[in-house]
This record gives structure tokens, sequence and C-alpha cells, in this order.
């Protein structure tokens, strides 16, 4: 589940949702808390210092496992990445997954120093500085980016050979790098049914090809209620908000969908239109049969839900727990 934190002018407590959440999450007995990355950017639900933010929910938390999703690992120098992540893997003990990805906000990049149009190459550089950390227990690396002396890696993981690792992007070198120096796959929600097919069935190809086993983790918006007329009530709007923003800033998925263009386009759209091949919306049934169909569709191996609802005081929780009360237990 995507762990938001509260976007509220003024609140001094801008994580206290965030933390509910994820204890909300360990009660009902949800597999994985996600926060997303972002620097200099105050309009996202995601933090600018994840594994601070972890930390807290290790100590809140006692099953959840807990990652990023996703962390723009190619701004920050790899051998600080291994030590937060390590540092998190021994707090919570063993519960930590790194998801990451390149990022699509060239300020983001130039505020750190770093060349934007590298990231992708830099991203999979760090992620093979990483593994050799971790599996060796030493550092020492000579790369184009990075150039590591052979020191100790500490602390070490509590799992070994190394937590999870994830990586986002929907690009021909995004799926690449997800087959071949990271353990899976994350799918991000911007993007429909067919569209994803296409992406797991070229990233299944290139871990056959690699010798490795694929792991898909496969996010999606998810809001349920006992009646539709209560999810377009509830739900709709912000929906419609949040791919609307993201289109703008950039992450357009396959960039050819008509609906989130007419979205974008200030256009109306249906309830039905929005949702198909898009969502997990809609009664408890409507949403158990949609997660079947994408099961069947990508096979995916973990789901995460983004419950991107009302973000005011009371209206969030209620649905995460009536969503794990009515269509999580179809699936235990």
């Amino acid at each position: 589940m995507f762990l938001p934190r509260l976007i509220e002018p003024g609140n001094s407590k801008p994580y206290e949702r965030m933390f509910r959440a994820a204890e909300m999450a360990d009660t009902l007995g949800m597999h994985a808390g996600y926060i997303g990355h972002h620097s200099f950017t105050s309009e996202t639900p995601d933090a600018s210092a994840p594994f601070v933010v972890m930390g807290a929910l290790a100590a809140r938390t006692e099953k959840l496992r807990l990652g990023t999703g996703i962390y723009l690992a190619a701004l920050h120098h790899p051998a600080n990445v291994i030590e937060q992540v390590s540092q998190l893997d021994q707090l919570s003990g063993g519960r930590a997954i790194l998801g990451v990805g390149v990022g699509y906000r060239p300020y983001e990049y130039e505020g750190y120093n770093v060349d934007f149009h590298s990231r992708g190459r830099r991203l999979t550089e760090s992620l093979q500085v990483m593994k050799k950390a971790w599996t060796t227990g030493r550092h020492g690396f000579d790369g184009e980016f990075f150039h590591i002396p052979d020191n100790l890696v500490d602390p070490p993981c509590v799992q070994k050979p190394h937590p999870l690792i994830l990586s986002g992007g929907t690009s021909r070198s995004g799926i690449s790098r997800a087959a071949t120096v990271a353990d899976g796959w994350f799918s991000l929600p911007m993007e429909t049914l067919p569209y994803v097919q296409k992406l797991a069935e070229s990233y299944r190809a290139q871990c056959a090809q690699a010798g490795v086993k694929p792991y898909i983790c496969l996010m999606r918006e998810t809001w349920a209620a006992p009646t539709q007329a209560q999810v377009e009530e509830e739900w709709f709007a912000h929906a419609l908000e949040f791919h609307k923003y993201y289109w703008h800033a950039g992450t357009r998925g396959d960039g050819e969908d008509p609906v989130l263009q007419r979205v974008a386009d200030g256009e109306k759209v249906s309830f039905q239109e929005f949702v198909r091949d898009r969502a997990i919306a809609g009664t408890p049934q409507m949403c158990i049969d949609e997660i079947q169909r994408w099961h069947d569709a990508i096979q995916f191996d973990e789901l995460a839900l983004y419950f991107n609802g009302p973000r005011v005081e009371g209206a969030w929780e209620p649905a995460v727990q009536f969503f794990a009360q009515e269509v999580m237990s179809a699936f235990r």
C-alpha cells in the first residue's frame, strides 16, 4: 500500500497520517507499505528523505515491509544509499525494500548538480554498485560515474544477500534495467492494462534471456465502497486530478492514451471509461473482478494499492479498512 503524507498548508504534523496508515496496514495484514521520493517538490505526497521516515515507520510496525516507491537513486551516491538501506533493514528486522526509478523532473537533478540526461546510465551503474557491495560485503567499484575504494559495507543487511530491489520505468532501457540489474519491475499507476501487458511481456522475455526469475509489483489506484455512486462521489474527482497533474508533469505512460488526453484537456469523461483498464475502483465485487482480470493479464507477484481519495482527516482510513475487509479477504 502507498503511504502518503498529508498535504495541507500550515499542518505542523504532515506525517501523522502516514504513521497511522502504516500502523493500519500492519494491523490489516498488508504485505508492504511504500512511500515516494521527490526533492524540492511540495505538491506531492512524497518524502524528500524517505529512509528517515521509514525509520520512524519501522518503530511503529511489526510485520509490514517498508519500501520506497520509488526512490530517485541516481540523485545520490550509491555508497550513501547502501548505508541508508542497510540501516533501515537493521532497524526493521529485515523488512526493507528498495524501489528505484530515474524520475522526470529536471530541476531535481539541477538541485543536486547531477546531469539529468545521464540519469538512466547513472541509475544502472548505481544498482551494479549496490548489488556488488551487498553480495560481497565490500565496496570497490570503478565505473563511468562512480569510483569507490575497497571499503567495508557497514552495517550489513539483515536480508541476504540484500533487500528486494525493484526498478520502475516504461522505456526500453527501464525494462532492461529491471530485468538485468534489479530483482523486479515496479509498474506505476499511470499506464493502462494493454500497455502494462506489453511491458510485462517484454520484461519477462528479458528476464528469461538473462536467466533470472521475474518479479512484478503492480501499483494501481484503488477505492471501494458499497455502491459505485459512493465511489464516484468520494474518489473520482481526486483520481482525475491525480492523472491530470502527472500528465502535465510529463509522466504520460504510453503517451497515446485518448482518455487521459481528454482529462488533461479538461474534457469530461465518465467513471466507467476512466476506470476501465486503469484503476481498481468500485463496489467490492467490481474490485475483486478487476484484480483477477489484471492478474490474469499481467501475472503480477505483488499489488501495491494507492488509495488516492480525500486528503482530509477521517475520510481515508475507513476506505482502507473497508477495502481490506470486503476485497482483500477474497484473496486470502
